[in-house]
């Protein structure tokens, strides 16, 4: 699928109108352990090339959970160099779609620890990981494909 996307440019263009919209297609997700449902919206996908030519992505999210009748929203901002990541295809067995299967979607893992800087409701921390749900097939094939498109020079 990497063929599709004949520049970084076009990887990007793609990526910044496609990952709003997989996300908002989504269904919400109920977790397995307490019963919480969530939604989770990418906001904004902005790419930055620095001086190597590694393309740093910045996502923002917003998200709402709700248990036991309160719901509580919330933001989430990760920023990390794809230089830095691995990129892959993954199941989150532990929340389920309205049908009971496991959400799915791309996962971005740390070569060394703490690569990702992330806040989380404007609170900053550092994590080895990060992800991205997205059910639809199709659309998460596409979407790692761009992804991994700007991961080459």
């Amino acid at each position: 699928m990497a063929e599709e996307f004949a520049t970084r440019a076009q990887a990007m263009d793609y990526l910044g109108k496609a990952l709003p919209q997989a996300t908002a297609a989504n269904p919400k997700y109920t977790a397995k352990g307490d019963g919480a449902l969530s939604r989770w919206l990418t906001d904004e996908v902005l790419f930055a090339a620095d001086a190597s030519g590694a393309v740093k992505v910045t996502m923002r999210e917003s998200y709402w959970q709700t248990q036991a009748g309160k719901t509580t929203p919330g933001t989430h901002e990760a920023a990390f160099s794809l230089a830095e990541v691995k990129i892959s295809d993954f199941s989150a067995p532990d929340d389920l779609t309205p049908e009971g299967a496991p959400a799915r979607g791309v996962i971005f893992t740390c070569a060394k620890p703490g690569c990702i800087a992330a806040l989380w409701s404007g609170q900053p921390s550092r994590a080895d990981k990060t992800d991205i749900y997205i059910q639809d097939d199709a659309t998460r094939a596409k979407i790692l494909a761009a992804l991994r498109r700007l991961q080459s020079q």
